[in-house]
């Protein structure tokens, strides 16, 4: 017979023995294997959300308040409120999005409906919050946005448009009614339009701010065959892919996988070059290039009125005859007692103003110097708001000395030096002004006149340098760069050409050194160059037609070679790659809840090693019989392992199908009553046969290991002892030097751990009082076994010299050992030492699962708790708000509430703390995904002086005042250049981050100009989570478009919140204000830690109810075995039920010295919660489950104890 027969009959014979040892083997598999699945669920839902957001999109550009042609591929992306007419129901902060068929067809399932005018389409989460169904009639507002920045002194307020539409469509996932470009933790609220209709509704017409391009290799061979082309001549296509390396496949009319890493790095590839090629014409990023009407001159200016820095500089590098100007608009003039208001001051050089001019003397035209009466050498003021100042309008004023005055003639009385202000350029009254300022200086019948008459002429005329210095801003310090036009230059057909081959030889030199980008640019300028007819035989207007016209192409085209489309804020995104990063990274479920299951996997595995062991003391005969006929105890050893893998095996078979069962049951969990931990994701079953493999031979071999160290020490028994069934009771009374060592050395660690944070006030720390607790409770079961150990000793020595000649010796040992009298009490303590290992065993089982269960229950966290105090979770404020629309205006001052209609009366105490937004994604807790860039805001630190906690701080200077940090110069900490500092909540920073105090993270500024964000500080729990805090300088210097306040804390008396709340709301509706009260908020994130202690006492709960059936068998083991000795306990008189007691006292005292000590170790480990400010202690949820166990092991107790001393025990004296 061979040891593999052998074992296969083994396995059936003792089939009834082995049932529980692969029951427990299976349960340990199950919870493995689920855990792991769980974890591919939830990445595997994370990517497939993902897919539904992103469709076919690789990749997208946003141009936020630029707006580019629609002909990119681009659609209107605007933010916007909606509401049911009824007004029953209202949604802030929505994604309204103007599409057409082909952003449709982007989706993850092509869309069969269009969306026509007057239709409004919702995706799910929109129309279950409005309450919406198809037909139902929705009022849609959007802002009327403004190139114009909007906290610009001069800049109108913005105006909202409302639209009436009717729902035609809800739109699923699958149809992109989840588009969004951002990871956010909540679910995007959107609403489609027709594109055309969201133009024409906000003066947009033919413009877009997102351009988004798929990953379909087909379409970007398309793009570049028939868009690029247009760009480039058609012989340097061929060049093109030489140059740049393009894969050949992209250029075939085929599709390659997304996927597929190769294709996508050809693909994103061309997607760089093609983004160089999108300026096709100025007009593309709303810059304007023209003939100056009756001159021969050509002007760059833009709708933003301010041309951007990079704009400058790209046309000043276009011809080095250009001319500068920067007009502003003038409050006031004032000369002694007279005043002009209101007047436009251009600050330019010549022919405006002459050589030598001083940058404190001005040049007025006949009309102010008639108006002011004034002459050459007086001196006049020059009022004016400064351009930053916003709603603030704060007025600054300058004295110039008056150097000569002009005539009411060209070159200075010219209309066209005053930019295109908004709201004032097409008025035919100055009464018609729209501007952002009222008009509080008295406007003359004669000024009226002017305007009529001369419109926007300037009236008096300044260095640029001067001003620069009073008007030069963030948006810019130029309003038009003008180009004298060349006659000679451009009129000779061979100097043109010249050019051509200039530019051309320019791209291929770039092109070599890898700056394709501009190669695609300086290309541009060289296609618009046409075809220019001979100069002689022409007609003179023909001939400065054709100067006019060549001119424009090819300054144009230099012009856009040298514009760098990334400093406009025009760059490409890999979202899909970024996406797919996100998901790949996020939380790693498998090992959360693996960690979660823990507890039960133990327990199911120190059952099954309790049954196994059971199971080899029932065959002890069998095993002595096998040593006795020459085995050797190395292979009775393999053979009994061979059961036990085989055992293992069958197990994680079956656990390997319930542990799908178990995934599926975690999955539903997070989808119901966890809901908190996973937010708004949608997680389904998701599965991979690697995790299935690994999962199932990594349950096998643990399994496997803990049989083989339940195993190793039967076979060393002597065969007389197996053969004489010996095997029961554990005689060495012998106790270990090394577990004395451990129980005193955990002992004195954890006092050592506890008074090292006492000492350095680090008395919150967690980790530190949970591992205090751990120590003692590996001293206490260290105490325990010595103690169980010594029982042992003292029977043990009895016994033996109450045995033959020593019974005198043994039975004084015995009197003086045992000198006081015998009770039930003692009988049953002694009792527990018989089985030492299964009663160390049982109190372990329990002291771990009541320790985890009490120090892990503590540290839920209450965000009502203290917070009104400015050190907890919510700083002390009462109020979140976020809005749709930016808001311009101080709510702190007078003016700003005046602005929204607030009476200071309901205002009363209230103030309030404003943040600049910087779009990114959500670095919460609520969001799965790894933040890849965090939203950004920007404050001024001072305001939030004493606000929050801090866990940690890079700069030891600011402790005392943490949020200093945010302040380069105040940092002790060296910076690099390009590095600005950050402060986070500590969670976000840890956990959707992926990051520690002094990392950094990178980040591209809207002049597409790297950066990084250092993490200087962190706040302890609290509402700031999910983004990064920056100094608003800062902010306003890599962001320098992003107008206005888009996030408020507000502070509010305690008893007027809910007034607070609706009279803001409803004052402040046309913005989209959202409020909700700071508690509200901390709580949603405290839910999640919540839910997570929650889903690991639920799981903890399982395996202590697991160790509660190991400890009923313990017991039935028990009082099995000791069948004889009760039998004898009966003939002496005692009953049966007084045998019962006994019995459920001697394992009741194992119970509660079990839980006992758990609870006792778990109060060290819970102390941090008492002294935060953040923690809580359920106490009466904590009662409630240790009487469960309680009462559950006493259940188990009392049914193992009455099972085996039913039926008569007398039978048992014949096996004595």
């Amino acid at each position: 017979m061979t040891p593999r027969t052998l074992i296969r009959r083994s396995l059936r014979y003792h089939w009834r023995a082995h049932l529980g040892v692969v029951l427990g083997a299976a349960v340990g598999s199950a919870a493995l294997i689920g855990a792991l699945v769980v974890g591919d669920s939830v990445k595997g839902s994370l990517r497939e959300t993902s897919q539904m957001r992103l469709g076919k999109i690789a990749f997208a550009m946003t141009s936020g308040d630029r707006f580019v042609s629609e002909r990119l591929g681009g659609v209107l992306v605007l933010p916007g409120t909606v509401a049911r007419v009824d007004g029953n129901a209202r949604a802030n902060r929505i994604q309204l999005i103007g599409a057409n068929n082909r952003f449709l067809n982007l989706g993850v399932q092509p869309s069969d409906t269009s969306i026509l005018p007057g239709e409004i389409h919702l995706n799910r989460a929109l129309a279950i919050q409005l309450g919406a169904k198809v037909g139902d009639d929705l009022i849609l507002r959007v802002n009327k946005l403004s190139a114009f920045p909007q906290e610009s002194a001069i800049s109108p307020r913005s105006s909202s448009v409302a639209l009436r539409l009717r729902v035609a469509n809800i739109r699923a996932a699958r149809y992109f009614g989840d588009f969004s470009l951002q990871i956010s933790a909540e679910p995007v609220l959107n609403a489609f339009v027709n594109l055309s209709e969201l133009q024409t509704a906000t003066d947009l017409t033919g413009r877009a701010n997102v351009v988004l391009w798929p990953a379909e290799t087909k379409y970007h061979a398309n793009l570049l065959r028939t868009g690029l082309q247009k760009v480039l001549p058609a012989s340097y296509v061929n060049d093109l892919q030489l140059l740049t390396g393009v894969n050949s496949d992209l250029w075939a009319d085929k599709e390659l996988e997304g996927s597929d890493e190769k294709a996508f790095r050809s693909i994103r590839e061309s997607i760089e070059l093609a983004s160089a090629g999108l300026l096709q014409q100025l007009s593309d990023v709303d810059l304007d290039f023209h003939q100056i009407r009756g001159e021969q001159a050509f002007e760059l200016r833009t709708r933003r009125v301010f041309l951007d820095g990079s704009v400058v500089k790209a046309g000043l590098a276009a011809a080095t005859n250009s001319q500068t100007i920067l007009t502003y608009l003038g409050s006031l003039l004032r000369a002694g007692t007279n005043s002009t208001p209101y007047s436009m001051v251009t600050a330019t050089g010549a022919p405006w103003t002459p050589a030598g001019l001083r940058d404190d003397e001005i040049v007025v035209s006949q009309w102010l110097a008639d108006d002011l009466m004034i002459k050459p050498g007086d001196e006049i003021d020059l009022s004016y708001f400064l351009p930053e100042s916003g709603a603030k309008l704060t007025e600054a004023t300058n004295t110039f000395r008056v150097h000569s005055i002009v005539p009411m003639e060209m070159p200075w009385a010219d209309r066209t030096l005053m930019p295109d202000f908004p709201g004032i350029e097409k008025t035919e009254s100055t009464r018609d002004w729209d501007a952002g300022f009222p008009l509080t200086y008295k406007i003359r019948d004669k000024d009226e006149d002017y305007w009529k008459q001369h419109r926007g002429t300037p009236k008096a005329f300044i260095t640029l340098a001067a001003g620069q210095k009073m008007w030069g801003n963030r948006f810019g310090n130029l309003t038009a760069i003008r180009f004298p036009v060349s006659t000679n230059a451009f009129l000779d057909p061979s100097i043109v050409h010249g050019e051509r081959v200039m530019m051309r030889a320019r791209w291929q030199s770039k092109s070599v050194t890898g700056e394709n980008s501009t190669a695609l640019q300086k290309s541009e300028g060289e296609r618009r160059l046409s075809p220019l007819p001979g100069g002689e035989g022409q007609g003179e207007g023909e001939r400065h037609t054709n100067i006019a016209e060549n001119f424009r192409f090819v300054m144009e085209g230099r012009i856009l070679a040298n514009l760098k489309p990334e400093e406009l804020g025009l760059r490409f995104e890999p979202v899909r790659e970024q996406a797919l990063k996100a998901a790949e990274q996020s939380q790693d479920f498998g090992g959360l809840f693996l960690g979660f299951s823990f507890f039960l996997i133990g327990a199911a595995l120190l059952l099954m090693a309790m049954l196994f062991q059971f199971g080899l003391e029932q065959r002890a005969t069998e095993i002595g019989t096998l040593l006795a006929l020459g085995f050797t105890p190395k292979q009775v050893r393999n053979l009994f392992l061979g059961e036990g893998v085989a055992l293992a095996f069958i197990g994680g078979v079956i656990g390997a199908i319930g542990g799908i069962y178990y995934a599926k049951a975690m999955l539903h969990g997070l989808n119901t009553v966890w809901r908190d931990a996973v937010g708004a994701t949608a997680l389904g079953f998701h599965i991979t046969t690697q995790t299935m493999v690994i999962g199932f031979f990594a349950s096998v071999v643990v399994s496997a290991i803990t049989i083989w160290l339940a195993l190793r020490k039967f076979v060393k028994r002597s065969p007389r002892e197996l053969l004489a069934g010996e095997v029961g009771t554990e005689e060495s009374g012998v106790r270990s030097s090394k577990v004395k060592v451990m129980a005193v050395g955990a002992l004195l660690a954890a006092v050592a751990l506890c008074g090292w944070a006492v000492v350095s006030g680090d008395t919150t720390n967690a980790g530190i009082f949970f591992g205090a607790g751990a120590l003692l409770l590996v001293a206490g079961l260290s105490f325990a076994n010595e103690w169980l150990a010594r029982l042992v000793g003292v029977q043990s020595r009895a016994m033996r010299d109450c045995s033959g000649s020593s019974l005198k010796r043994g039975l004084q040992r015995a009197e003086s050992e045992f000198n006081a009298p015998v009770t039930m009490a003692s009988l049953a303590v002694r009792g527990c030492a018989r089985r030492r290992k299964r009663s160390l065993a049982t109190i372990a089982m329990l002291a771990c699962g009541s320790f985890l269960i009490v120090s892990i229950g503590v540290f839920r966290l209450d965000a009502n708790r203290d917070a009104s105090k400015r050190s907890s979770g919510t700083g002390g404020f009462a109020l979140i708000g976020e809005t749709t629309m930016p808001v311009v205006q101080d709510m702190n001052a007078q003016s700003g509430r005046d602005f929204f209609a607030l009476n200071e009366r309901d205002l009363d105490g209230v103030s309030f703390v404003p943040f600049r937004v910087r779009a990114g994604d959500e670095a919460s807790c609520l969001n799965l995904n790894a933040a890849q860039r965090p939203r950004l805001l920007g404050v001024n630190p001072e305001i939030l002086s004493d606000r929050f906690v801090f866990t940690k701080n890079l700069n030891e200077m600011t402790k005392a005042w943490p949020w200093s940090a945010l302040s380069r110069h105040i940092l002790s900490v060296p910076l690099d250049k390009n590095e600005i500092p950050a402060i986070g909540d500590a969670n976000s920073i840890q956990w959707a981050m992926h990051k520690k105090v002094g990392d950094t993270i990178d980040y591209v500024d809207e002049r597409g100009q790297p950066f990084k964000v250092r993490i200087v500080g962190a706040v302890a729990n609290s509402i700031l989570q999910g983004q990064l805090i920056i100094d608003e300088g800062d902010f306003i210097e890599k962001f320098p478009s992003e107008s206005g306040y888009r996030m408020f804390l507000i502070d509010a008396p305690s008893n007027a919140v809910s007034q607070v709340s609706a009279t803001l709301s409803r004052a402040m509706q046309d913005v989209g204000l959202e409020l909700t009260p700071a508690p509200q908020r901390l709580a949603q994130f405290n839910a999640v830690q919540n839910t997570y202690l929650g889903t690991f006492q639920v799981l903890g709960g399982l395996g202590l109810l697991l160790g509660s059936v190991g400890l009923g068998i313990v017991v039935l083991r028990n009082v099995l075995e000791r069948r004889g000795e009760l039998a004898v306990m009966m003939a002496l008189g005692f009953r049966k039920a007084t045998l019962q007691r006994l019995l459920l006292i001697e394992n009741g005292a194992l119970l509660l010295a079990g839980l006992a000590l758990g609870v006792a170790t778990a109060a060290v480990a819970v102390l941090p919660a008492l002294f935060s400010a953040h923690g809580e202690l359920p106490v009466a949820s904590l009662a409630m489950t240790l009487a469960g166990v309680l009462v559950n092991g006493a259940l188990w107790t009392w049914a193992a104890t009455r099972f085996a001393v039913r039926g008569d025990l007398l039978k048992a004296l014949r096996n004595e």
